[in-house]
């Protein structure tokens, strides 16, 4: 089955993994990036002068874009978190040895850190579709966080090219809010996870398919689907 998968311009693809499960992938992309160089060169700056006891990367597209900005050493000095899979293995191929978020979301941050961020700095380079909350869950917890808006998110203002597609997987609430999207006949909609689900459900359009966060996740639970639904 071809796999339409939202992602930003310029994101990876998921072919190699959506060909594992005997799919295969289409990026399309309703939004993009814009950047925020002076906010980037903030960031940057602070986290090579060891400024934070932790930074998190909240997705796969923050991690490519600016690991590579961050001195290697800092990782034997400062923990690094990933949000997913993806994500830490961008990571570690820069050379910054990563921890991964055990449920690949970024509102977990915090129940993962546990007692250890009382009073611990926390760095977050973000696009502006990061989980709103998590500044205020981290000091909640007792933690200090600094944000950095690297990027923000725009619309593409371009129709969803879904020709051939037997489903379609949104991998964030904003991706699904901003997509223009086509007529849509037996298409599968699908979320990355319960955020982006519960976004989905409260636009009207209950997805069939629902992921544990990751790509991977949902592309389990979407051969479970089929299995289901043939039957």
């Amino acid at each position: 089955m071809l796999i339409a998968i939202t992602r930003h311009t310029g994101a990876l693809e998921d072919a190699a993994l959506c060909e594992r499960y005997n799919h295969k992938a289409k990026v399309v992309s309703p939004i993009k990036p814009v950047k925020n160089m002076e906010v980037i060169e903030s960031f940057v700056k602070a986290a090579n002068e060891g400024e934070f006891d932790a930074i998190f990367f909240p997705n796969a597209f923050i991690a490519e874009k600016l690991g590579s900005c961050i001195n290697s050493g800092l990782a034997s000095k400062v923990r690094m978190i990933a949000n997913g899979p993806q994500t830490a293995k961008i990571l570690h191929n820069i050379g910054l040895a990563a921890e991964m978020l055990p449920f690949f979301y970024t509102k977990d941050l915090v129940l993962y850190l546990d007692k250890w961020i009382h009073g611990k700095k926390i760095g977050i380079p973000r696009a502006g579709n990061t989980y709103p909350k998590l500044a205020e869950d981290i000091k909640h917890a007792g933690g200090i966080p600094v944000e950095y808006r690297c990027y923000d998110v725009e619309k593409t203002n371009e129709v969803m090219d879904l020709t051939g597609v037997g489903a379609i997987l949104f991998t964030s609430p904003v991706a699904f809010n901003l997509a223009i999207l086509p007529k849509m006949e037996n298409i599968i909609q699908m979320a990355i996870g319960e955020v982006t689900a519960n976004e989905m459900m409260y636009g009207g359009d209950a997805p069939a398919v629902i992921g544990d966060g990751s790509i991977e996740g949902t592309l389990k639970a979407l051969n479970s689907y089929l299995v289901t639904e043939s039957h």
